[in-house]
């Protein structure tokens, strides 16, 4: 991949995201629009375009192949985590802004939209790649993130309570999607008929929806109170490119192809997860720190995605 090449993609993936901005600005998308049409993309748009990633695959991985690709994007996300957990220490903040920190460091937004821009960057085949990475992600997000926001000291709840609510987290169709593609490969099938035409056609809004949206949440933001925190760009630093680069190191320890670490760290390498906000409002948390590194992350990912494609 060039230097073109990558700047042309993200150039292409950035003007959307504009445009959502300034159709905030006009009234045209916003508020609860935006609720209603986040659920649509991680609801139907994604799961679509995730089903639709193995129809007429020229050539399926083998088993120990995706076996291979999960482990080791287990291991970025173990090794996201540590240095999350060490940056946020070392920024030295109140309380609710090192949980902000640790968690917008070690989690990004792989599937909303890590998916759309991996397929635009790599190409349609890499977004089944992708798709079967998200099962060790997601189960990490939802099994780990919450518990960055627990105050031990307060009553967390009986171990099982937390349990049922992570199983119940689980249950998002994008990951039922990603584990139906595995089955998928796992049976060499690759042919899904009239159906994956239909699930294509459905799953192509995944991308423009996701970029538009990224654009309007942007626009609720004050740009002045959001560059305000130095820690906050220390943070999205580590999300943007200590993160990626340290999951380059560990993916070359396993005999995966080029193209297949590449799937791994680019993907790693997106603005901070949405989720963080919902955390921080559900466990009663400051949400400005939060909302600062997810700003900075989106904004400094035009430049630090193409930066991380050159290096892989």
């Amino acid at each position: 991949m060039g230097f073109g090449f990558v700047a042309t993609q993200i150039l292409a993936v950035s003007l959307p995201i504009l445009l959502g901005w300034a159709l905030n600005k006009l009234g045209i998308i916003g508020g609860d629009l935006d609720n209603r049409l986040s659920t649509l993309v991680l609801n139907v748009a994604l799961p679509c375009s995730i089903l639709a990633s193995i129809d007429g695959a020229e050539a399926l991985p083998d088993a120990g192949t995706l076996v291979l690709l999960m482990l080791a994007t287990g291991v970025t996300y173990v090794i996201a985590i540590a240095v999350a957990l060490v940056m946020a220490f070392l920024l030295r903040d109140t309380e609710d802004a090192r949980v902000s920190y640790r968690f917008a460091i070690a989690f990004g937004n792989c599937g909303f939209i890590g998916l759309p821009v991996v397929g635009a960057i790599l190409g349609a085949e890499a977004v089944l790649y992708a798709a079967i990475a998200l099962i060790p992600a997601n189960v990490i997000l939802f099994a780990v993130g919450p518990l960055f926001f627990i105050d031990a000291t307060a009553d967390a709840g009986r171990p099982a309570d937390r349990l049922r609510g992570v199983l119940a987290s689980l249950k998002t169709p994008t990951l039922a999607a990603s584990v139906a593609v595995l089955v998928l490969a796992l049976a060499g099938v690759n042919r899904l008929g009239v159906a994956g035409q239909a699930l294509g056609i459905v799953g192509q809004m995944a991308t423009p929806l996701a970029l538009l949206i990224t654009g309007s949440s942007m626009a609720h933001y004050r740009p002045l109170e959001m560059l305000g925190n130095p820690r906050a760009y220390v943070a999205a630093a580590g999300r943007l490119l200590i993160v990626p680069l340290a999951s380059l190191i560990a993916v070359n320890l396993f005999p995966l192809s080029p193209f297949l670490r590449a799937v791994i760290v680019l993907d790693g390498a997106m603005p901070v997860a949405t989720l963080g906000a919902l955390y921080c409002l559900k466990s009663g948390r400051d949400t400005k720190p939060m909302m600062q590194v997810t700003f900075l992350s989106v904004v400094f990912s035009v430049v630090t995605i193409p930066l991380v494609s050159l290096v892989l």
